[in-house]
């Protein structure tokens, strides 16, 4: 689908693995991606997200569990 893409990064240094996803429809990468979520969720990746400390809304207390 995305020939001129490939021929345009054919002498550069990018892995064959991106280039197939480049060379994907939005459609199949949005299929892939949702593969890799269920395979985060089965490693047991958790959807909350980091604590930022650095956040304006950063509460030290909120975090504790009792």
């Amino acid at each position: 689908m995305n020939e001129p893409l490939t021929e345009f990064f054919k002498d550069s240094f990018i892995e064959e693995e991106v280039l197939d996803w480049y060379r994907m429809s939005q459609a199949e990468r949005f299929t892939e991606s949702q593969k890799l979520w269920e395979v985060f969720v089965l490693l047991k990746g958790s959807y909350d997200p980091e604590p930022d400390s650095q956040s304006p809304f950063y509460s030290s207390e909120a975090g504790e569990k009792e």
